[in-house]
């Protein structure tokens, strides 16, 4: 069973100690920030349009785990960097299938 203790503290010094507290624990979180540079990120249908595929194709590399996308204010982006990288996996993986 857990202790209860009953503590006469004024309104106006317990809204202070609990107001420390939430402010103390907000600074611990890192607020994300969307991308400074248009040219680093990629929208759906960028990526899309550049690479020749469907948004399903897309949504399905996305899924299965070969691009990750970043949601950043309710959109999903991609990494230029990644998606670079990504395709050229995908390119070499097709070409080792035949070798043992």
């Amino acid at each position: 069973m857990e202790n209860v203790i009953l503590h006469s503290t004024p309104l106006k010094d317990f809204q202070e100690i609990i107001g420390e507290l939430i402010e103390a624990k907000l600074k611990q979180f890192q607020p994300v920030t969307p991308p400074q540079t248009q040219g680093e990120y990629l929208t759906r249908l960028e990526t899309c349009k550049k690479y020749r595929i469907s948004l399903a194709t897309l949504h399905n590399l996305t899924k299965d785990g070969t691009l990750n996308g970043y949601r950043i204010g309710g959109r999903v982006l991609y990494r230029l960097a990644e998606v670079e990288q990504s395709i050229q996996q995908i390119q070499a993986s097709k070409y080792k299938h035949g070798r043992a």
